[in-house]
């Protein structure tokens, strides 16, 4: 062993991939050549898409000692993970007293270094201009704070400048690095018949592939119609259909270079800056070659195959299947070890484990919050099969981080540590080496681990199950439990408790504490109990007085003092008290004799009604005297609760025989309980037996979040518990408000049948909703602050369906492709949820539903439908509507963009399909409308009680309208302004009083229709195709196509029963056929009727109706 091998820490996310892989490779071939080890801490990926995988992923980052290294670099562009790099920056600061280099990114603590990303994006940007002859060129940037973002930008718009060509801002578009930005940018490029670019010029090849694959599903060829080019060429992009163009960042120089920068500033010397250019590789998306492209060869470097060697990716590999059939720690380490051979090129493999995994039939819980202080060496695996082991009788200090370190060797080494977690539990931390090998982990060795991580996770629960069924059955723990050891026995601090505790008994310095029982309905105040505490300087629990109590035959004492002084408390604080109960504590099976009794139960009789008496059932009293403590009970009228169930004599038998008020569900099972089913299905059934049997079920020992939502889910009637209020000896009136609005929350999810999951999206840009509804999600939220990606995809599969909903935060702006997606109605919650000023674009892919409830748009936001996909909304209830707001409110903008259907069935009592009950601005540009409606009031687009402007152009509508009362386009009881362009319409109706474009009750109507056709077929007694039923109607019919049937008592084609009508039909062929009582189409007069160039007949109840027509075209 030496002391201390000279090295370096190497701070990574996602260690396989091409950049961060070249750069280690070059780093270690200079750290090799100066005689340094060097340890690489790496996550997995760059981020993850659960808080609870980012932790897990992080926590690597902890387990640097800062006394083993002597110097650091941070790759700090590849840990994306939020707050990871800058806490890791944070503690190296307080705890790290040498050098730190900081990569590919700005700091505020050390100094950092970047690639030089301007020149090669200039020499690209001037290969298009000079070698291809463009002149418009657009740049699709990556995120706008970004350093890399606005150096590439820059040395795009100075090549351009260079050139003497302009750069409208309209060219430059603002994307995240990621592929979607690509089909953002084909959609701005291509959006109101713009002309395209020469070119676009890419700030990486993710994008580049994004934009060529947009371009290409829209039938533009890529470089014969538009050049692209990208930049940090990877493999993708080199092995695209036309590889991209692009320049290789130079990482293995960089690596090398850092070393050396890093040697420097550990030296004192100033270091020189990095002067490798990108190198430029040309390809065939910006019309060249493939002149400079590498080429790939499919030969293998050795004549074994992953069937034959029986590798990781061989069909016939068991290695998942083999791990999961194990049943304990050291047949699960064996089966580790056995397929440890399938990581290609191992020099050493270690796994290191929590000491906890030693006792894993008692239980393994250890949160991603660093690791604990010592590790078991489970498995050391090594090439040359020297000191192998693979079993749990190995352990060290964490602090060495592995005791292979410091071994002597001849050549320096690099170690790569890499998390073992599965979701929040840490198992531990796995140790990678290719000896002198200049490289990094590849894919294989990241899917082999994770293999080992699932495997992991499944002992563990498989274990918990076993040990939960063991501590079930052998729980026999009370807070009453005392120990009777002679005096003698004692120390010197147990003595000092016991004279104490003399002193207690014989002064009376016993004092209570009350900590709040609160409802589970609404966190309201029900009760207290009273818990001791002592009047002493000196501190000593309860369970301490009861201990030295009971050794000296003191525990009568305490049973009087403890009723009679709370008894005493209850009068004094009467006030405060209320009519709220106490409990008191009563121990088993101890008497306080004749006389002490009679007094007790004088007092207990006076608070008749007020107090509660706990009585632990696991001291098992003789039914002769549970009986005669019962009936006494009972006669004085005093509640009585049984303490602890679920420890000691905890079974349903035992409960019918105390038959008591309340059921105080003990701490032991409601610890975590919302992370073993065990627990819950045992809790629940306590619950069903109390509520069966008229008892209160209440849940003591309360203190986390989580814990109080799965207790209140499962039925519990009250809450006690450090989460809900801690003990204090002044009497409170209500618990903290956030806590009450948690328990009011999770009661009505309790009622909903429902428990609420919540998804945070963005941190991915694609949601897989097969996953989430697999996880039991029930809410997915958008627009959180701290999200990596805006702009998401919710992509689901065709038939499957879930009840989830989405929620949009305020003040997002951002795109939401929902793809397939069938989101369903939780208790008259809207499926799509945009929140206050919120501007929302909804791109439809696929065929999408929403069930039983539909898109809520406040007024403050703007919701824009795209897209070619359908959405299918399907509508059931007394008040419903399609997309819009609720029928009391405004709604905002809505905008409809997309190319696809929309579908809306809307049944029940009163419905609107699109818009809300006081109205907003709506416009229909385009798209397929389908709306079946069965109701007894009904608005089809438009609003109830508001004024209405619609705009519907270029789209076609299917309306089949069964409504007592009801307007297809316009608004029932106020005014309507409609103008419909470029449109086709059929309208199926029936019912007893409607309007097809207008309004009902309002004061006036404007239709102005241009360019459209429409085909009316309507029965209703009191009804009108255009206008206002009662008041004022002004119609102008341009370039129309128009047949109207209309059946009814008092029904009409034009306007309502005034004449104050108004109606204009120019360059348009009518057909209207009226059978009614009026025996008229309209009631507006001669004059204010104008038919021009027009060919129009009207039948009423079976007669023609002349009416004048005017030819004019000059």
């Amino acid at each position: 062993m030496i002391e201390h091998r000279k090295r370096i820490a190497l701070f990574v996310g996602q260690a396989d991939e091409s950049y961060q892989s070249r750069f280690i490779s070059g780093f270690l071939k200079e750290a090799f050549s100066q005689g340094y080890d060097v340890c690489i801490f790496s996550m997995y990926r760059k981020y993850q898409d659960t808080q609870e995988r980012e932790q897990g992923e992080a926590n690597i980052f902890s387990l640097m000692n800062p006394e083993k290294f002597d110097g650091a670099v941070i790759l700090k562009d590849s840990i994306q993970t939020e707050n990871a790099a800058d806490n890791l920056e944070l503690y190296l600061k307080d705890f790290f007293d040498n050098r730190i280099v900081v990569i590919e990114k700005e700091s505020d603590l050390f100094p950092s270094i970047c690639t030089d990303c301007y020149s090669a994006v200039f020499d690209l940007v001037t290969h298009l201009i000079e070698v291809h002859g463009c002149k418009d060129i657009a740049y699709l940037s990556g995120k706008k704070w970004h350093k890399h973002s606005k150096e590439r930008l820059q040395a795009y718009r100075d090549a351009m400048a260079k050139a003497g060509l302009e750069v409208p801002e309209s060219r430059i578009i603002y994307g995240d690095f990621w592929y979607q930005s690509g089909e953002i940018c084909a959609e701005e490029l291509l959006a109101d018949g713009k002309k395209l670019p020469d070119a676009v010029a890419c700030a990486n090849d993710q994008m580049a592939i994004g934009l060529c694959k947009a371009f290409a599903e829209r039938g533009i060829r890529v470089p014969e119609d538009i050049a692209v080019i990208g930049y940090d060429s990877t493999f993708e992009g080199q092995t695209s259909p036309k590889p991209i163009t692009s320049a290789l960042i130079p990482a293995e120089e960089f690596g090398e270079y850092a070393f050396h920068f890093l040697m420097d500033w550990i030296k004192g010397k100033i270091p020189d800056s990095f002067k490798l250019r990108s190198k430029m590789l040309l390809g065939e998306s910006c019309g060249c070659n493939c002149e400079s492209m590498p080429h790939y060869q499919i030969k293998r470097d050795d004549w074994g195959t992953d069937i034959s060697e029986e590798r990781y990716h061989s069909v016939f590999n068991t290695m998942d299947e083999n791990l999961i059939m194990q049943s304990s720690v050291q047949e699960y380490l064996s089966t580790v070890y056995s397929y440890v051979y399938q990581i290609h090129d191992a020099k050493e493999f270690h796994l290191c484990i929590s000491s906890e995994w030693k006792s894993a039939s008692q239980g393994i819980h250890h949160k991603n919050n660093g690791y604990p202080k010592r590790m078991i060496h489970a498995i050391r695996y090594c090439s040359n099969r020297k000191n192998n082991i693979a079993g749990l009788d190995e352990s060290f200090e964490t602090a060495e981080m592995l005791p292979d370190l410091d071994e002597e060797r001849g050549y320096p080494t690099a170690y790569f540590f890499t998390p073992v977690f599965y979701e929040s539990e840490c198992f531990g931390y796995a140790v990678l080496s290719y000896g002198d090998k200049l490289r990094s982990y590849d894919e294989t060795y990241r899917l082999w681990i994770s293999s080992v991580c699932r495997g992991f996770e499944i002992l563990r629960r498989n274990l918990m199950l076993k040990n939960m069924q063991e501590q079930l059955e052998r729980l026999h723990s009370s807070k009453f439990a005392v120990t009777s050891h002679a005096y003698e026995s004692l120390d010197t601090n147990e003595k000092a408790q016991y004279q104490l505790v003399t002193r207690i008994l014989d002064e009376n310095l016993l004092d209570y504490y009350f900590q709040p029982i609160v409802s589970a309905v609404d966190g309201s105040v029900y009760a207290f109990e009273a818990l001791m505490r002592a009047r002493t300087e000196s501190k000593v629990s309860p369970l301490s007085i009861l201990k030295y109590a009971a050794m000296q035959e003191r525990l009568p004492d305490v049973e009087r003092a403890t009723f009679m002084n709370v008894l005493s408390l209850i009068d004094k604080k009467a006030k405060e008290l209320g009519d709220k109960k106490v409990f008191i504590n009563s121990i088993p099976g101890v008497s306080v004799g004749e006389e002490a009794t009679s007094e007790l139960d004088k007092s207990l009789a006076a608070h008749a009604g007020k107090v509660v008496v706990e009585l632990t059932e696991e001291a098992e009293l003789k039914d002769s005297d549970l009986e005669i403590l019962k009936a006494n009970f009972e006669k004085m009228h005093i509640n009585i609760a049984v303490d602890d169930y679920g420890t000691g004599y905890s079974n349903v038998s035992n409960l019918l025989r105390y038959m008591p008020d309340f059921v105080k569900i003990d701490r032991s099972l409601l610890s975590d309980i919302h992370e073993y089913p065990q627990k819950q299905h045992f809790v629940r059934e306590i619950i069903d037996f109390c509520h069966d049997n008229g008892i209160k079920a209440l849940a003591e020992g309360v203190e986390t979040a989580k814990e109080l939502q799965t207790v209140i889910h499962l039925g519990a009637d009250l809450i006690q518990g450090f989460y809900t209020a801690r003990p204090s000896a002044d009497i409170i009136s209500q618990i903290d408000e956030k806590c009450r609005s948690e328990i009011k929350q999770y009661h009505q999810e309790h009622i909903d049948g429902n428990v609420k999951h919540i998804y945070t999206a963005g941190k991915t840009n694609r949601v897989s909703l097969a996953k989430l509804a697999k996880d039991g999600c029930t809410d997915i939220v958008i627009g959180h602050d701290e999200m990596v990606y805006k702009d998401i995809s919710i992509i689901g599969t065709p038939q499957m369906k879930t009840n989830i909903h989405m929620r949009i935060e305020p003040d997002y702006r951002g795109r939401i492709t929902l793809e397939d997606v069938y989101f369903a109605n939780v208790k008259n919650r809207p499926c799509i949820e945009l929140g206050e000023n919120s501007n929302v674009t909804l791109v439809l892919v696929g065929t999408n539903t929403l069930f039983e409830s539909g898109i809520q748009v406040p007024e403050s936001s703007k919701l824009i439908i795209e897209g070619d996909g359908a959405l299918n909304i399907d509508l059931n209830a007394a008040e419903s509507y399609g997309i819009g707001n609720d029928h009391a409110s405004r709604h905002g903008e809505l905008i409809f963009e997309q190319d696809g259907p929309i579908n809306i069935s809307c049944r029940g009592k009163d419905g609107i399909c699109i818009g809300s009950g006081y109205g907003g601005n709506i416009h229909i540009n385009r798209g397929e409308y389908n709306l079946n409606v069965n109701t007894e009031t009904e608005v089809g687009i438009g609003a109830i009680k508001g004024e209405v402007n619609i705009v519907i152009s270029t789209c076609h509508i299917e309306t089949d309208f069964s409504a007592s009362i009801g307007t297809f386009i316009g608004s029932l009881e106020n005014s309507a302004d409609i103008t419909i362009i470029k449109s086709a319409i059929n309208f199926y109706a029936h019912g007893k009083c409607l309007t097809v474009f207008g309004t009902l009750n309002g004061d006036k109507a404007s239709i102005k229709t241009e360019q459209v056709s429409l085909v009316l077929n309507t029965m209703a007694d009191n009804s009108t195709c255009f206008g206002a039923l009662y008041k004022s109607s002004d119609i102008s019919l341009r370039d129309c196509h128009l047949h109207i049937e209309i059946i009814g008592q008092e029904a009409l084609a034009f306007g309502g029963y005034s004449e104050d009508t108004h109606i204009m039909l120019s360059d348009s062929d009518t057909k209207v056929d009226v059978r009614s009582a009026l025996g008229k189409e309209t009631f507006a007069t001669d004059e204010n009727i104008i038919i021009k160039n027009s060919r129009h007949r009207v039948i009423v109840n079976g007669s023609e109706i002349k009416r004048a027509v005017t030819i004019d075209y000059t």
